[in-house]
């Protein structure tokens, strides 16, 4: 046992290396600030303090890993605050990895099934309080399935756990799924004459006991109620008739196989056994019900496949082993390999860390790339005027460095849908985009000049080029920042409008070098900053390269015909 629990420990500390990378959540940094308002001030927030929409309510559903987070930073800074995530990562392999053996599962096997799953939740390894339900949905399956064989004793530890949960993400509401889950597969054994009516009046009250925890918080019924009825805005969703909002949100949409892969592989393998199972009548009626469960919540919302993946873990690599029992000189072999039986797995660990650290992946402290640092210190410095306009991402750093001086137009928490749709009229230069500006008496912008997501052109680069009212006074590879003309600004500190479109290319680039399979767009934005840079041959083959990807791009056709009858000319 103290073998297996060493090489377990082992294997935590491979997963914590492998989780080891540099801060790059946006929604970290309105979590930041929220818990450093809450400790400074000692009051919750109920309205959108840090934005100009400051009288609308904000439900702050994580405000016990907010103060973690700001503790976590004013001991040790973005080092020790980078440090939550690899530690919740391992903690939940180290988990699944010691329960799992526990019932019986043989480390040839397990380990490199488990590490898929895991390794299929790697999107989700950022500072966010979605670590939290990681480790507390592990967490809740252990306690629930061990309560098969300690009873209540084992149950009742689901009522604090809620309780610390349900304060530190409001996702807290998937503890009841997990229990409901379970709940129905205790009535198919009781059926089956494996499990007592009194065992399940035991897991009952336990559960309700449970449900009464998750009240207990700043918020009262909002934290657990309000978003469960928020999931079931996912119908909206699907069907087409959800809010802008949430259909410009692409965590709320379904995912394709191209987005996630390794989650596609994971559920397939796993209805691949459940069936099996069920072929030979050896299946476990809860696990059956957490398979339904977990496909609609990973089929329906990218934003749930990197749970679903992780939760996965817990049942998958224990059906490979009954797999393989169905072969009993390959399981002896297997089962009686000692600690060589750990090899397989770790090499695969020891072949993911390398690649991470050969892609740059691995790190600790702040990606500067990804916010923009050096923008916010010319803006602080130079006390540019408010009202301020930002992108949205970009909302919880502005925040964090800017509060209580300047507040930020919009954030990633954003509970206002009037400066939400300003936002997005905004940003895309939509008509009437210059009278929103006007109307909520914006002086200075700062914006990326693509898209994180997708690495399209910011339309509203466009716009303010050619727009007489703004000047462009700050740019580097990552952000620029304009100032409305007449706001005091000497002539000396006006750059070139052009000039924009320099930080488009190198952002358009850095994205696209980072996830070329994603972000084909930012091949658009560079053959759109290259052409306004007269760059043209430059121009020219990004463009070709798009339109092998999108041949029917109306802006990539007309540019390519335009470039290529300027070369013929020439």
């Amino acid at each position: 046992m103290r073998k297996s629990r060493n090489m377990s420990l082992f294997g935590a500390v491979s997963i914590f290396f492998l989780s080891l990378r540099p801060i790059q959540a946006f929604d970290t940094f309105w979590q930041l600030q929220s818990g450093k308002y809450i400790w400074q001030t000692g009051a919750f927030l109920y309205q959108d303090t840090f934005s100009v929409a400051a009288e609308v309510f904000r439900l702050e559903h994580c405000w016990l890993h907010d103060l973690v987070l700001y503790a976590l930073y004013s001991l040790g800074g973005y080092v020790l605050l980078g440090l939550l995530k690899p530690l919740i990562v391992a903690a939940c392999g180290f988990l699944l990895l010691r329960e799992i053996l526990r019932r019986g599962g043989i480390p040839m096997v397990v380990l490199p099934v488990l590490i898929l799953c895991l390794y299929a939740s790697h999107e989700s390894w950022l500072v966010r309080p979605q670590l939290w339900t990681f480790l507390f949905g592990v967490v809740f399956l252990i306690l629930l399935y061990r309560g098969r064989e300690q009873g209540w004793r084992a149950w009742v530890w689901m009522v604090p756990v809620m309780l610390v949960w349900a304060n530190m993400h409001a996702a807290c509401i998937f503890g009841f799924a997990l229990f409901a889950a379970f709940w129905v597969g205790e009535l198919w054994r009781i059926g089956r004459g494996q499990t007592s009516w009194r065992s399940l009046g035991a897991l009952t009250l336990c559960g309700a006991l449970t449900f009464g925890a998750a009240f207990v918080n700043p918020y009262g019924y909002r934290i657990p109620l309000d978003e469960l009825i928020g999931h079931f805005n996912q119908v909206r969703v699907l069907t087409g008739s959800a809010s802008a909002g949430m259909m410009g949100n692409m965590e709320w949409l379904p995912p394709t196989f191209a987005q996630v892969p390794w989650f596609y592989v994971v559920m397939t393998l796993w209805a691949a056994t459940i069936l099996w199972r069920l072929l030979i009548r050896r299946i476990d009626g809860a696990e059956i019900v957490y398979f339904l469960g977990f496909s609609y919540m990973g089929f329906s919302q990218i934003r749930h496949t990197t749970l679903v993946s992780l939760l996965a873990g817990f049942f998958l690599p224990l059906a490979f082993c009954e797999l393989l029992g169905r072969f009993p000189r390959l399981y002896d072999r297997a089962a009686g390999l000692g600690r060589r039986g750990w090899i397989p797995g770790l090499a695969l660990l020891g072949v993911l860390l390398l690649g991470a650290a050969a892609q740059g992946n691995l790190g600790v402290g702040l990606k500067a790339s990804v916010y923009p640092v050096a923008a916010t210190d010319f803006l602080k410095e130079h006390k540019l005027p408010g009202n301020l306009y930002n992108a949205y991402d970009w909302g919880g750093y502005l925040m964090w460095r800017l509060f209580p001086d300047t507040l930020v137009f919009v954030d990633g928490r954003s509970d206002s849908i009037e400066h939400f749709v300003a936002s997005s009229r905004i940003e895309n230069a939509w008509d009437g985009w210059s009278e929103a500006l006007d109307a909520y008496r914006v002086n200075t912008i700062i914006t990326r000049t693509c898209y994180y997501d997708t690495g399209e052109p910011l339309s509203l680069i466009d716009a303010l080029v050619r727009h007489p009212g703004w000047s462009l006074v700050y740019r580097d590879e990552v952000a620029v920042i304009y100032v409305r003309r007449g706001e005091g600004l000497s002539p000396q500190k006006v750059l070139a409008p052009v000039l924009a479109y320099e930080t488009m290319l190198a952002e358009a680039q850095r994205l696209y070098d980072e996830d070329p399979r994603y972000r084909s767009q930012a091949l658009l934005a560079m053959g759109r900053a290259s052409f306004h840079l007269q760059r043209f041959s430059q121009a020219l083959d990004y463009y070709r390269n798009f339109l092998e990807i999108e041949p029917d791009n109306r802006e990539a056709r007309l540019a390519t015909s335009i470039l290529e009858a300027r070369r013929i000319g020439q």
